[in-house]
């Protein structure tokens, strides 16, 4: 299960639609980073019906363990054309403001990233992170992710295009699951 020491991730489901419409379409909890997409409930329950396919993309509500209340949003795509080729996943995240510097996105991700190396054949899991954004940076880099460099002019956002920082981990730094747990202590005591 992808359980943590205060947060679980528990897939997305069609009575989340009113909830995820709210969010989506609320510039708070995009924040300065990200363009506002707005979407009606309609369109949130068509996308919850569809199938995800574990091998492209997976997304999670962010639940937190105490009372089961949504957090935030997480989840990974593949991020090439030819996934056979680049064995690579790309995670993302989006916690509440009213939860955020309280390490729900640190404990999420460091979940995931665990979950995902120690469930899958991929080699690499990487994020992209709007420049400027310090406190997403910090999050990956507790979860062991490394800063690799600056994509230049790739994100159009707000009327202009601004850069990318590109973080990854690879397996091998991941070591195992036992090892990465014990480095970054996202787990506690399992109920």
């Amino acid at each position: 299960m992808l359980i943590g020491k205060n947060v679980r991730l528990a897939e997305y489901e069609p009575a989340l639609a009113p909830l995820l419409t709210e969010w989506m379409n609320d510039p708070e909890y995009w924040g300065p980073f990200y363009n506002v997409w707005t979407s009606t409930e309609p369109q949130w329950e068509a996308e919850l019906a569809k199938d995800s396919d574990a091998y492209q993309r997976v997304s999670f509500v962010i639940r937190s363990r105490d009372d089961d209340r949504p957090l935030g949003t997480i989840g990974f795509f593949t991020p090439f054309t030819l996934s056979l080729l680049h064995r690579a996943f790309e995670i993302w995240y989006q916690v509440h403001p009213g939860e955020r510097r309280r390490g729900v996105g640190h404990q999420a991700a460091a979940i995931l990233v665990d979950h995902l190396f120690s469930s899958q054949p991929v080699e690499r899991i990487q994020a992209t992170v709007v420049s400027g954004n310090d406190a997403s940076c910090a999050v990956l880099e507790k979860v062991g992710m490394q800063h690799e460099g600056t994509l230049r002019d790739l994100f159009f956002l707000r009327g202009r295009f601004v850069d990318l920082q590109m973080y990854s981990i690879v397996r091998k730094d991941w070591i195992s699951e036992q090892a990465y747990r014990e480095r970054f202590d996202f787990l506690g005591e399992q109920r």
